[in-house]
């Protein structure tokens, strides 16, 4: 009898002997007795299986959603322009926008039907020796979608899509995996102790809760559990039993993670390390497409540096293809290993399973590895071929955020001073209007964070921000007045650019017309950027004064960015894609990304297409850039291929 729950209901009896794993679909026990094996063998004997099954699980996904995404740009261009969150709010009122958010609001849950429900059936199939029939199960977990359009099934779908990603607990999908919270709000939040309180709060909420019903979803589908019986079931079993939950899945962490680093090192590490040793012998060739089209023979130093290229391109290549397929066959091993500690914490604990049926399809698994380590090598001959193609372009201009990041006061004339004597191409600053019609440089609505004055810029006079004393954001104790637009125009003239960011509630056309006029009187057109996160603004600047280079601030997109009218598309880190990056610039544009200020991002925006980065720490990309100058050309080759296959 299998255990019951609070209530006395009686979870599903599953088999218990080899005869009672035994099902139509397999061989019957007298004509080949199916032969039990302990939890480890078994799951390497189904990670054949897993691979099919998520193979062909992924494959259909992606189809759909770039159907979705089709159908979306599609949509979106009958608007006459993209989405962004500079006109999101138009957007929102439009049919057209109604029909994708009723869209996505259907595929987001297929996602998690296909991604993990349907992770959940196969493993459970697995686990009881049953074959794992890959549209079978997805129709299966499709059909119990159904059961989760409750009020109290639908918060598991939504934790799944957003609390898992944002907080690391629970099954998330590929979807919205990615989902985090923009580096400006989480600087806000971090840097005001009371929103930073409520976050930890939150995020320790959202743990919580996903540790105490990490069972939901096995209960409800394996056992048909309602979504309070799971939920209940669930927390009791945590509770009582979550010893021995963190001895079973810990322990199947490390193990993977050891094979994982084991194949890593045989593969993608040891031949890096040997590739790296070999740089010095062919540093010194150079080989170019002109070299490769003319008539002259290649030197033998200029095949070596080919050779070293091609070699170091399929060693990329292929130890990303090995990580990604590491990876997935990861999370389907840990998936089986946390079902079946539900499967003994519901059943009863069992030592042995039924082993995997052997399949007749090995001969079609060896060709299919044979073609794509053909199709690898041939990838990697043309990439060694087009190295210089493909990998050289014009680093990324540095901008100093509100001056120059962390390095001086915020937005201040010394920033400027610091940013240029940095060699910063340029410096962003933020400019309000104040109550009787001058600018002047202050980044938040209002003085309250720097001079501890509640009111905005616009409700006080010139004189009134003059008399302000504000402090060094460096941590002096040192106080500073609040400068004008036209002290900074004064020290940038010639020397370096300034993106002049059109700010808060000020940010208008009279804005537009008045800084155009200054900016003139100046002679500084040249010399300076308008941008602003309010498209109507960016749009007439641009159309009025198209003498003027301007730029749009958003952090989220949906369609063809390139078709904003302005000159430069400055996005939030996640939508910087070298795909966006490549659309911007076949319409002829530039790309600029903010606020990068992580190692990882500068050095990923360093190595991409980019054409500014603005960061607050213009110091470490100053750095950055003086080691990727003196990268190998296998560093390079996995700086950018690193990540090729998802």
């Amino acid at each position: 009898m299998g255990r019951t729950d609070h209530k006395g209901k009686h979870f599903k009896k599953e088999p218990e002997t080899r005869e009672e794993f035994e099902t139509p679909d397999m061989p019957q026990s007298s004509d080949r007795p199916r032969r039990m094996v302990g939890f480890r063998r078994l799951g390497f004997q189904a990670l054949p299986e897993f691979w099919t099954f998520q193979f062909v699980a992924g494959s259909l996904l992606s189809f759909v959603l770039g159907l979705a995404g089709s159908a979306t740009n599609a949509l979106v261009g009958s608007l006459g322009a993209p989405i962004t969150s500079a006109n999101l709010s138009q957007f929102v009122a439009t049919w057209q926008g109604i029909l994708i958010l009723l869209l996505w609001l259907v595929l987001l849950p297929i996602a998690v039907a296909v991604e993990v429900f349907a992770g959940v059936y196969a493993c459970n199939d697995v686990l009881y020796g049953r074959p794992v029939k890959v549209f079978a199960t997805l129709k299966r977990a499709l059909l119990s979608l159904k059961r989760f359009f409750t009020l109290r099934g639908a918060p598991v779908l939504l934790y799944v899509l957003v609390a898992a990603p944002l907080c690391g607990v629970g099954f998330s999908v590929s979807v919205t995996n990615s989902l985090y919270i923009p580096h400006f709000i989480s600087d806000v939040i971090f840097s005001t102790p009371m929103y930073c309180v409520a976050y930890v709060l939150l995020i320790a909420v959202m743990v919580a809760v996903g540790v105490a019903h990490i069972f939901v979803i096995h209960a409800m589908l394996i056992d048909g559990l309602t979504p309070s019986e799971a939920r209940h079931w669930s927390r009791r079993a945590v509770r009582e039993h979550w010893l021995q939950l963190l001895g079973a899945m810990v322990p199947a962490f490390l193990f993977w993670t050891a094979f994982t680093v084991f194949l890593l090192v045989l593969l993608r590490i040891g031949p890096a390390i040997y590739l790296e040793q070999l740089w010095p012998k062919v540093a010194d060739a150079e080989v170019t497409l002109q070299d490769l089209a003319g008539s002259a023979e290649l030197t033998d130093a200029q095949y070596n540096l080919m050779l070293y290229r091609v070699v170091s391109s399929f060693t990329v290549l292929f130890g990303s293809f090995f990580c990604s397929i590491m990876a997935l066959l990861g999370n389907s091993y840990i998936m089986l290993r946390f079902t079946r500690c539900y499967d003994e914490l519901a059943h009863g604990k069992r030592e042995l399973w039924p082993a995997r049926q052997r399949r007749h399809a090995y001969l079609r698994k060896i060709w299919a590895m044979i073609l794509w380590l053909v199709g690898i090598s041939l990838l990697s001959l043309g990439v060694g071929i087009l190295f210089d193609v493909l990998f050289t372009h014009d680093p990324a201009g540095v901008v100093g955020h509100r001056a120059a990041g962390t390095l001086a006061p915020e937005n201040s004339l010394e920033g400027l001073e610091v940013a240029i004597e940095q060699g910063c191409y340029a410096s962003e600053i933020d400019v309000q209007r104040t109550l009787d019609g001058y600018y002047v440089i202050n980044h938040d609505d209002t003085f309250r964070r720097l001079a501890g004055e509640e009111r905005a810029p616009k409700d006080m006079t010139f004189e009134e921000v003059r008399a302000l004393k504000l402090k060094d954001t460096t941590g002096s104790g040192e106080t500073l007045q609040v400068p004008t637009l036209e002290e900074m125009l004064d020290i940038i003239k010639g020397r370096e650019r300034l993106l002049i960011e059109l700010k808060g509630a000020t940010a208008d056309k009279q804005m537009v017309d008045d800084v155009v006029a200054m900016v003139r009187e100046k002679d500084c057109v040249q010399d300076v950027v308008l941008i602003s996160l309010k498209y109507d603004v960016i749009e007439y600047a641009e159309k009025t004064y198209p003498e003027f280079d301007t730029g749009l601030l958003f952090f989220v997109s949906v369609g063809d960015v390139s078709r904003m009218t302005c000159d430069y598309l400055l996005m939030e880190e996640e939508l910087c894609t070298e795909n966006r990056i490549a659309q911007v610039h076949d319409a002829g544009k530039k790309v600029g990304v903010w606020t990068v200020n992580t190692e990882t991002g500068i050095k990923t925006f360093l190595t991409r297409d980019t054409d500014l980065i603005i960061t607050d720490r213009i110091d470490l990309a100053k750095k950055i850039q003086q080691e990727l100058d003196g990268r190998t050309d296998y560093e390079v080759l996995e700086d950018a291929l690193e990540d090729i296959w998802g």
